[in-house]
C-alpha cells in the first residue's frame, strides 16, 4: 500500500470545515454555505450508513442543489432490477426500497417515474427476398451518461479534496489537467474486455483512495500512475453500476484506453440506413474481480 494513504474512520462520517466549495472553489459565507453528504444519504438504501464511513463537506448552494438533482433518479435507477426482475444482490429491504423509489423518482431521460421508464426499440429489417425481420428490444431504465459522469466527477472531487485537506488552512486541493470518463456498465457486463484490460493495466499502480461503505452499496477507489500525474478511478453504485475513468494528464490515460478494445459485436444484418448488431454481456466472477481489491497490495 502506498505510504501516502491516509486512514479515515470506517465507523462514522468525516466532517470537513472547508471554507471553499469542494466542487467549484467558491469562497463560502453566510447563506451560500451548505452541508453536503458526498454519498447522499438517500443515494444508497435506507439505514446503510449506520456506523459506516461517509464524507460531509461544505458546498455552495448551487453545487449542492445540482448534485442532489443528479442523485435522485440515478439512485433509483441503480437500485432497480433488470428487465427480468433480477437484482445483483439478495438484500430484501433494499429490494423493497428499490420498488418504492421507482414509483417516486422521475427519470430525467423519459420524464416518467422510473417504474415506467423501461425503453423499447423496435427494429424492422430483411434477411433476404421475402424474409422480413421484426425484433423488439427492451432495456431497464437508463441513466443519461453525461449525468452519470458528472455525478461521478463531483464525488471524486470531494474525495480528492479530503485527501489533500489541510486542517490549519481549512482548504483542500483540486486535481490539475482533465477529467476523462471511459465507461459505465451494469453488473451483468462487469467482465467485458475493457474492464478486464483496465484491471490488468492498473494492477501495479498505488492506491490513493479506497472506500467500501454503506454495506457495500457504495465503492470508490483511485490509483496513481507510477510516473505521471494521472489517476485512474472507479466507482460502484448500489451493487449494480460501475463507472471507470481517469483524471489528470491525458496522454498516459489515452495509452491505456487504446489497449482496451471492446469485443466486436455480432452482425445479424446490415444494409443502407438499417443494421442490427449485438454484443453478449460478460459477467465477472469473484476471483477475477480485482477492481476494488487492495488486499494483495497491503500484503506486499
Amino acid at each position: 500500500m502506498n505510504q501516502d494513504m491516509r486512514t479515515f474512520p470506517a465507523n462514522r462520517a468525516v466532517v470537513l470545515k472547508n471554507i471553499r466549495c469542494v466542487y467549484c472553489g467558491e469562497m463560502l459565507s453566510g447563506l451560500n454555505r451548505t452541508k453536503d453528504h458526498v454519498i447522499g444519504r438517500r443515494f444508497v438504501p435506507k439505514g446503510k450508513f449506520n456506523a459506516q464511513f461517509n464524507l460531509i463537506v461544505n458546498a455552495c448552494r448551487a453545487c449542492n442543489n445540482k448534485k442532489a438533482d443528479l442523485e435522485d433518479d440515478i439512485a433509483a435507477i441503480t437500485l432497480a432490477p433488470d428487465v427480468t426482475g433480477r437484482h445483483s444482490h439478495d438484500d430484501l429491504p433494499a429490494i423493497e426500497e428499490a420498488r418504492r423509489r421507482a414509483e417516486n423518482s422521475i427519470s430525467r431521460r423519459t420524464r416518467k417515474p422510473i417504474s415506467q421508464s423501461r425503453e423499447t426499440v423496435n427494429l424492422n429489417g430483411s434477411l433476404g427476398p421475402g424474409i422480413n425481420l421484426k425484433i423488439a428490444f427492451t432495456s431497464p431504465p437508463q441513466i443519461e451518461l453525461p449525468r452519470a459522469f458528472e455525478l461521478a466527477r463531483l464525488q471524486l472531487m470531494a474525495f480528492f479534496y479530503l485527501q489533500t485537506y489541510k486542517t490549519e488552512s481549512q482548504v483542500g486541493g483540486y486535481w490539475l489537467h482533465g477529467y476523462h470518463p471511459v465507461q459505465m456498465v451494469r453488473w451483468e457486463d462487469w467482465g467485458n474486455a475493457v474492464m478486464r484490460q483496465l484491471m490488468t493495466e492498473i494492477n501495479d499502480w498505488d492506491f490513493r483512495f479506497h472506500c467500501i461503505t454503506a454495506d457495500g452499496f457504495f465503492k470508490a477507489m483511485t490509483r496513481k500512475h507510477p510516473t505521471a500525474e494521472t489517476w485512474v478511478w472507479a466507482l460502484e453504485w448500489n451493487r449494480s453500476h460501475r463507472l471507470i475513468g481517469f483524471f489528470g494528464e491525458r496522454d498516459p490515460a489515452q495509452a491505456i484506453v487504446d489497449k482496451c478494445r471492446m469485443t466486436r459485436p455480432v452482425t445479424i444484418f446490415e444494409q443502407p440506413n438499417q443494421s442490427l448488431h449485438y454484443r453478449v454481456e460478460t459477467p465477472l466472477s469473484g476471483d477475477d474481480d480485482t477492481l476494488f481489491d487492495w488486499t494483495e497490495k497491503v500484503a506486499t
